[in-house]
């Protein structure tokens, strides 16, 4: 689906100088918010406080505690915390340093081979990928920093697209551009790999469809991916010091356990909720063929629609791998391709001189650059509502404080459907645990939390244990049949937390407790209790 074009479209300083400005404001923007103020999922922070403290003190995934997830989001905090000196607004940090990279490495991939308005709307939508701070499918005004490795496997999937379609002058790239985009794309692969498994397969899917969308195998290219998959997995390996036994474990027990969470059910209402959205990029592709016109319009309508659904396909399995339930990022970059793409047939001739664009190209651009533009305001909607918010709080006379001077600044509102883990209920059993923590602990006492999250290493500044997971949730990160054994999952502890009031009640609480309670009572003697908490210390 794709046509020759102009020349070389770099772009003149001053058009440089403004998408970086624009850039540099969006990572200004995540940089101000820090924490935002969290209306969802309001203990998922931990999970990013916990464990780039964990990180930045010096431990490792898979070597010092389980984790389904590879160290790529850690390390992210764990670089916000060295800027932000401990702060939760680390979070922040982080996510710009992340954004400023992946909207740099997208824009140096496509400053060639994509005009300056798509490219410079395209690698704007990576950065505010990364930094809209609410979770993926759960509306923007739903403040949350839950389950943002989500947006950086988006994100990175986003700069692989950039380079997979041939944008434009995209088949025309000489070997040295070939090999560099290559080496691009084995990078992006090797850090989903290091990120989280299926944004991995992904990858891996995107990649091997792009040599069919590319018109066949180019030597070069293939050499690059080899070559940037392999330099990038071997650091990160290093960092891991090469454990290739503790990777696959964890990895073992993150499938076993989260097959028993999926639902064809719950697949049936995913695509049911997102299939208007399917109808509407294969009717985009049929009205960009039919504007192409030519020969050969049958066999290209074929390869637009099988494109289409298969990059449909692909969001679609991330989608139900995820705890999402809309927002497809990769259709959102595909629409604005096939628009970009029937623009550069229709507004040049293969000289390079400009021809008059049929009315059909002039609709499939604007419906294509309007579907692509819902997306990329979803996300700086998030970002204007997060900003407002920590610029100007609200209701804050009935906001649960927290009493650890880490945790100050950061607000959690209540969240009526689910109270136990946002706002009031869960930052007063926080505050209950670190009051028994003080009373009943030294500072070099290692604590661990039977709780999804662990909020205390990193509130008291304490050393984290070695052992415990990531994340707890059964049947999600561990079950029956997958799981660390007893002795990894207490690992070094001192101190063991259980709460009286889970924040994640139900079948949640009951499958660890049931699984790991045996194992707590051989280990640790009841040494004090709370209206909260009871403190088990090591025997």
């Amino acid at each position: 689906m794709n046509c020759p074009s102009s020349a070389p479209r770099g772009g003149t300083p001053r058009q440089l100088l403004l998408f970086l400005l624009f850039l540099v404001g969006i990572c200004a923007a995540a940089v101000y918010i820090g924490a935002v103020p969290t209306r969802k999922f309001g203990h998922d922070i931990f999970f990013l406080l916990d464990n780039g403290w964990r990180v930045f003190t010096g431990q490792r995934p898979h070597l010092d505690f389980t984790s389904p997830w590879g160290p790529l989001s850690f390390l992210v905090v764990g670089a916000g915390m060295a800027a932000a000196q401990h702060s939760v607004d680390a979070i922040g940090y982080g996510n710009a340093m992340f954004a400023c990279i992946a909207g740099v490495w997208g824009y140096l991939l496509c400053r060639d081979t994509v005009p300056y308005w798509p490219r410079f709307l395209v690698c704007l939508y990576l950065a505010l990928l990364v930094v809209s701070p609410y979770s993926l499918g759960w509306g923007p005004l739903n403040s949350s920093h839950a389950m943002f490795y989500n947006r950086y496997g988006y994100a990175l999937l986003g700069v692989l697209m950039i380079e997979a379609l041939p944008w434009g002058d995209g088949l025309l790239r000489g070997s040295r551009a070939e090999l560099l985009g290559g080496v691009s794309t084995g990078a992006v692969a090797a850090f989903t790999l290091f990120l989280k498994a299926n944004y991995f397969a992904a990858a891996l899917l995107l990649i091997g469809a792009s040599f069919l969308w590319r018109g066949g195998v180019v030597k070069q290219r293939l050499a690059g991916i080899a070559a940037g998959f392999i330099l990038a997995t071997l650091a990160f390996l290093a960092y891991l010091q090469f454990d290739l036994g503790a990777i696959l474990r964890d990895l073992d027990i993150a499938a076993g356990a989260r097959a028993k969470s999926f639902s064809y059910a719950e697949l049936g209402r995913k695509f049911s909720l997102n299939a208007m959205y399917l109808l509407f990029v294969l009717l985009l592709i049929i009205q960009s063929v039919r504007a192409k016109g030519g020969a050969g319009t049958g066999g290209r309508l074929v390869h637009g629609v099988l494109q289409g659904c298969f990059v449909f396909a692909v969001d679609m399995l991330l989608l139900c791998s995820n705890q999402q339930y809309s927002e497809l990022p990769l259709t959102a970059i595909y629409a604005l391709w096939v628009a970009v793409d029937v623009r550069a047939c229709n507004g040049m001739s293969g000289r390079g001189e400009a021809t008059p664009v049929s009315l059909g190209a002039k609709s499939t651009l604007l419906i294509g650059t309007a579907f692509f533009l819902v997306s990329f305001c979803t996300q700086l909607t998030g970002l204007a509502y997060g900003l407002v918010r920590k610029a100007a709080p609200s209701d804050l006379g009935s906001v649960a404080r927290f009493t650890e001077a880490r945790l100050e600044s950061l607000l959690l509102y209540d969240d009526p459907a689910e109270p136990d883990s946002n706002g009031r209920r869960y930052v007063e059993s926080v505050n209950d645990g670190m009051r028994l923590l003080r009373l009943n602990s030294v500072s070099s006492d290692r604590v661990l939390t039977m709780d999804m999250m662990n909020p205390f290493p990193y509130a008291l500044g304490r050393p984290e244990p070695r052992g415990g997971m990531a994340a707890i949730a059964y049947n999600y990160t561990f079950s029956d049949s997958h799981r660390p054994s007893d002795q990894r999952f207490f690992g070094d502890a001192d101190i063991v937390m259980v709460p009286k009031r889970p924040a994640a009640p139900g079948r949640m609480h009951e499958g660890l407790m049931r699984i790991y309670q045996p194992g707590l009572q051989a280990r640790f003697r009841l040494a004090a209790e709370s209206n909260q908490w009871f403190l088990f210390r090591r025997k």
